[in-house]
């Protein structure tokens, strides 16, 4: 993974499609649907540089792990919407993403989980703490859950903030040149406006880089 997207190769059955596919969508979970994708294109006629410039080409919907140049840091802005699957994409994605400082996940709620609520969000903060995650940024009504339970499995900077709008200024002191910083919730949380935020606070223009 890298600014300008995926690169994979892959070892196919079909050895004609065997080879190396670039997409600028971001992650590992992206490479799988890739792959169902090219798929799907061999089994409708299209030969593999046919499917290459497909992918290629494609690019993410707004706010889903769109990769973003704040000022002197990166976003991974990924504030439309969440749940536990999804979660564990992102951060996976946070935690192997080229990075020359530290990496910084802002995680609000997950809404409509029901009975399994907690448990969700209990997960979710032990996989930031064991992922890789240098500080986790809670966020929402679940945030004391979620913050409890990084502390717990060893995260130590750690900071639980139920109200978004305290969120930005939050980030703002504690980010630092050359971190990356993934924001993801659930859409009515909207978590976006803590990018705006980042973005309004920078004093210069941002740039869209992979999945824009």
């Amino acid at each position: 993974m890298g600014a300008e997207g995926t690169r994979f190769h892959l070892a196919a059955e079909a050895k004609d499609f065997s080879g190396v596919y670039n997409t600028r969508l971001l992650g590992k979970h992206q490479v799988v649907n890739a792959t169902y994708a090219i798929v799907v294109g061999k089994e409708l006629g299209l030969d593999r540089s046919e499917i290459q410039r497909g992918l290629a080409s494609c690019r993410g919907m707004k706010m889903r792990l769109q990769l973003r140049q704040v000022d002197d840091f990166l976003v991974l802005d990924d504030a439309y919407n969440a749940n536990a699957d999804s979660m564990h994409a992102a951060l996976e994605t946070l935690q192997t993403f080229p990075c020359k400082g530290r990496r910084i996940a802002v995680l609000g709620d997950m809404a409509e989980l029901g009975e399994a609520s907690a448990t969700a969000h209990e997960e979710i903060g032990r996989r930031a703490a064991t992922g890789n995650v240098d500080y986790l940024v809670a966020v929402g009504q679940s945030s004391e859950i979620m913050a409890t339970a990084a502390r717990a499995a060893g995260l130590r900077d750690v900071l639980d903030l139920r109200e978004v709008e305290k969120v930005g200024p939050a980030v703002i002191d504690i980010v630092r040149p050359g971190d990356l910083v993934l924001v993801k919730a659930s859409r009515s949380t909207r978590l976006e406006r803590v990018i705006d935020f980042l973005v309004a606070q920078s004093g210069t223009s941002e740039r869209r880089l992979a999945s824009s």
